[in-house]
């Protein structure tokens, strides 16, 4: 499935956020607990109904891989000291929407990024968003659908 090419404005995300060395030394599941304890504190909530878990990793040594996990909000205020905010710049955007009756996470991101190499645009930074909204009920459902947002610039 080809991804949809959209122009989107500057994001703020506020969560939670932890690095490693790679992503697989990164406990994900204990960074959305840690988020939805917190989401109640996080103010100017623009979707409350919509997750977004951020990551970065950019090709260079040492290789470390950030994550950031929460909710997109409408401007800055007061947190949680655990909370973090991140600005994701305005731009084109491929968004992926994947159903998981096609396969798992390594599908998706293989997927986009095969993608990606192939077409006439290239990542804008070293970074995706994943977006969980009430359509996404775990990866074990195959009714499952979560979207991919990757920042393009043509080649």
């Amino acid at each position: 499935m080809q991804p949809e090419i959209v122009d989107r404005p500057e994001m703020i995300l506020a969560g939670i956020a932890a690095s490693s060395a790679s992503v697989s030394e990164l406990d994900i599941a204990g960074l959305w607990d840690r988020y939805i304890e917190q989401n109640p504190h996080i103010s100017y909530q623009v979707d409350e109904e919509k997750g977004y878990e951020l990551h970065i990793e950019e090709e260079r040594s040492p290789t470390m891989h950030f994550c950031l996990i929460g909710v997109e909000v409408s401007e800055v205020g007061a947190l949680p000291i655990e909370v973090f905010y991140k600005v994701i710049p305005a731009g084109k955007y491929a968004l992926y929407t994947h159903h998981f009756s096609d396969g798992g996470y390594g599908q998706a991101f293989k997927t986009v990024y095969d993608w990606l190499e192939v077409s006439e645009y290239q990542s804008a930074h070293a970074f995706d968003i994943q977006v969980y909204d009430d359509r996404f009920n775990g990866p074990d459902d195959p009714a499952s659908i979560l979207e991919i947002l990757v920042p393009i610039i043509p080649k």
